[in-house]
């Protein structure tokens, strides 16, 4: 199995962070499927400021061409086209073109996008053209040593000819453990971690210091399976923040999330969240 790409380095414990949390929104997301097309579309609504954000996606795919095409539109009229092959021209060789426009504003931006993983590396990179800057070469490689990660990862402005940052990772994955550390510019420094204790239980740790604040970040989070239609999160951290979670099956592909997020330090006051998602997958 191929290495994760560098920005995929601690992906596992991110997601015990981020995902199956929808405090502070009214989330509504369907995926459908017909064929080899896919329609995907979100709606949230924002409790505090009342706004609703929308977006729909089509993808189409094409097998034997290794091809996948995509359009995005979402409500800040911002339209996006994907067009990616994979596996076409060698084995775990995956490029394409990312081009996005905003017509209201006049912004356009096109990305140049390339993979290539093998068993023991993983190597990208992308070229950004944007209409507010110059062109931005960015690229990432993750080398496997058994269960060992190393990673590098860098940005070119081809305009001023400049490096931008400089990044750098070590990661070790097995079954039951996950961890990953990095430097980014010598500036931020940080790492996760995650720990499968059983086939229901996940605990995942992350920890974060920028040079010049004298506090370090961190947070807890876990992950409990209490049957096959519940799963319960639960997060804290530095900032004093608690945000639990209960993702519901109701039926085969039509899932329920209810979240909240309390402030500790505040816990009579206002400024606490609650959330509401509902997901629907018809392939499910």
């Amino acid at each position: 199995m191929a290495p994760p790409l560098y920005n995929d380095l601690g992906k596992q414990a991110r997601d015990l962070f981020s995902k199956g949390y929808s405090f502070g929104f009214i989330k509504v997301d369907t995926v459908t499927k017909s064929g080899d097309i896919e329609l995907k579309t979100v709606a949230d609504h924002n409790i505090a400021t009342s706004k609703l954000f929308g977006s729909a996606d089509v993808k189409y795919k094409i097998p034997d061409l290794g091809l996948t095409l995509l359009e995005r539109w979402n409500t800040d009229n911002l339209l996006n086209t994907e067009i990616t092959f994979e596996d076409r021209f060698a084995r775990g060789l995956k490029f394409g073109l990312d081009a996005s426009v905003a017509p209201n504003v006049g912004k356009r931006s096109a990305k140049i996008k390339s993979e290539y993983r093998q068993e023991s590396f993983a190597v990208n990179s992308d070229l950004i053209v944007d209409s507010t800057g110059g062109p931005v070469f960015h690229c990432g490689a993750v080398f496997q040593y058994k269960p060992w990660l190393f990673g590098y990862s860098t940005s070119f402005d081809l305009s001023k000819s400049k490096l931008t940052n400089s990044n750098v990772a070590i990661g070790y994955v097995n079954e039951s453990f996950a961890f990953h550390t990095f430097a980014n510019d010598n500036k931020e420094f940080g790492g996760t971690a995650l720990h499968r204790v059983n086939e229901e239980m996940e605990l995942g740790a992350s920890v974060g210091w920028t040079t010049g604040e004298q506090a370090t970040r961190f947070m807890l989070a876990s992950k409990y399976q209490h049957d096959e239609n519940t799963i319960l999160r639960a997060k804290i951290g530095s900032n004093s923040l608690l945000a639990a979670a209960a993702t519901f099956t109701l039926k085969p592909g039509l899932k329920a999330t209810l979240s909240t997020q309390v402030n500790l330090t505040s816990v009579n006051n206002s400024g606490h969240k609650i959330g509401f998602g509902l997901e629907y997958d018809s392939s499910a």
